[in-house]
């Protein structure tokens, strides 16, 4: 919604500025948080009675990496040289590194709790207050500056609401909890998952970067505008991920044969949403384009879209592989896997963008997640060999694929009446299928309800 209105109401450059800056934050916020939350969620999860001991001595550690975080994202700002409005923007959304690291370590907690809906307690009426107050500033006559200070504002408010709620529930802060050795310790074995946090954040900011240093923020504007009709299935993607994460580490401590059951249903939920969204954004890239940021020149922004529209059904594949190693304790074979990928968007960035441009930047981040895919599907299959990619995928690729003929056929309706006649298609071609494979409706409501 906030990239939408400053690209809107703002312009190309505002909003390449807005998510160069927003790419960097999202970098140095994932480093400064240590792979916590990932080594948090997993701990707490198997052993709930900890969560003070956890809790404690992670907002110690919390607090030394962000304060650090802080530092070096200001001190690099300077480095990289921007115009003097981008760094402006940078320096002001990196005071929002320390609450981001506070709040996630009391994320991590309610999360191995699995009380999700505790987090949205903290997430709505944030998210809900950031974007009031940044359509009030926009439409008042403010700049992306002002944007920009809410964002970083919206962290601490998260960081304040999360903390009330996990000391609420554990009885207060307590300071006898506190064990250097012990903090030490975590330090030490959270240290692998910082390196994946970190790789991930770097690789996934990598292109914008590039783009910016070799192009322009305008350029980083019109490829972050096909990247953000992404984010609603990425999001779907996240919260299945996040949501599932404490069920597989406890399920692989006790039963890693049956983990193929877990993996296999979790990836039939996501292709029957990937899939067909993937396809529609492809067919209806123009359109959507001209409808969500009203205006001609993000139209170049169709050929990228085009292209990494394929990077969703990728990620959703490599991240349910991603948490099965994590949960079965292999995170330095994640760590490997994601160093190879920072390598590799690395140098195929910097070749691409620099002889394509934006197209080369869209090639960079497809071929980066093959390589992710190919690695991930290596260890995982020799745990894993039960899982059949063939049957999972073929329900709602069919599906998709009459969903694609009905787009051709009525391309000049309006871009809102195709998206939605067209779920409609999907929707009743995939119970056809589904009710099919079943054998009747009957034997579909049965298994289902």
């Amino acid at each position: 919604m906030i990239y939408i209105l400053v690209s809107r109401e703002l312009g190309t450059l505002a909003f390449g500025q807005l998510s160069l800056a927003l790419a960097l934050f999202y970098s140095f916020q994932t480093v400064a948080a240590f792979g916590l939350q990932q080594f948090i969620t997993r701990e707490v999860a198997k052993e709930t009675g900890e969560s003070q001991r956890y809790f404690t001595n992670a907002l110690i550690i919390g607090l030394i990496t962000s304060t650090l975080g802080t530092a070096l994202m200001m001190a690099m700002t300077v480095l990289l040289d921007y115009s003097p409005g981008t760094q402006n923007l940078i320096l002001v959304i990196s005071l929002g590194i320390i609450p981001f690291v506070i709040g996630s370590i009391c994320d991590s907690i309610v999360r191995g709790w699995e009380k999700m809906h505790l987090i949205a307690c903290a997430q709505i009426p944030a998210n809900a207050i950031k974007v009031v107050a940044t359509t009030v500033v926009i439409y008042s006559g403010g700049g992306v500056l002002e944007v920009i200070a809410i964002l970083a504002g919206t962290q601490f408010l998260i960081a304040a609401i999360l903390f009330s709620i996990v000391a609420i529930h554990l009885r207060g802060f307590h300071w006898n909890a506190i064990s250097f050795q012990f903090a030490w310790d975590m330090a030490k074995r959270s240290a692998t998952f910082m390196g994946i946090d970190a790789a991930v954040a770097w690789w996934t900011s990598l292109n914008l970067i590039l783009l910016s240093k070799i192009t322009s923020e305008v350029e980083v504007g019109i490829y972050n505008a096909a990247v953000q009709l992404l984010i609603p299935l990425a999001i779907f993607i996240q919260c299945v991920m996040t949501s599932s994460y404490p069920l597989m580490c406890r399920r692989f401590a006790r039963d890693v044969d049956n983990m193929h059951e877990i993996s296999n249903h979790l990836m039939e939920l996501l292709f029957v949403i990937v899939i067909p969204g993937s396809v529609g954004l492809f067919m209806l890239a123009d359109p959507l384009l001209i409808l969500v940021y009203g205006s001609e020149a993000y139209a170049a922004s169709a050929s990228v879209l085009r292209i990494i529209v394929a990077v969703v059904l990728l990620t959703s594949l490599s991240g349910v592989m991603g948490q099965l190693l994590l949960a079965g304790n292999r995170e330095r074979t994640t760590l490997r896997i994601v160093l190879v990928d920072l390598i590799s968007a690395l140098i195929l960035g910097w070749a691409l963008i620099s002889n394509f441009g934006l197209t080369g930047a869209a090639l960079a981040a497809l071929l980066t997640r093959v390589i992710d895919f190919v690695q991930h599907w290596k260890p995982v299959s020799q745990l894993m060999e039960q899982i059949s990619l063939s049957h999972l995928l073929w329900k709602p690729a069919l599906a998709s694929a009459v969903m694609a003929i009905y787009l051709t056929t009525v391309s000049q309706w309006h871009p809102v009446i195709l998206v939605i006649s067209a779920a409609g298609v999907y929707a009743i071609m995939y119970l056809l299928i589904e009710s099919w494979v079943a054998g009747g409706f009957r034997n579909l409501r049965a298994r289902y309800l």
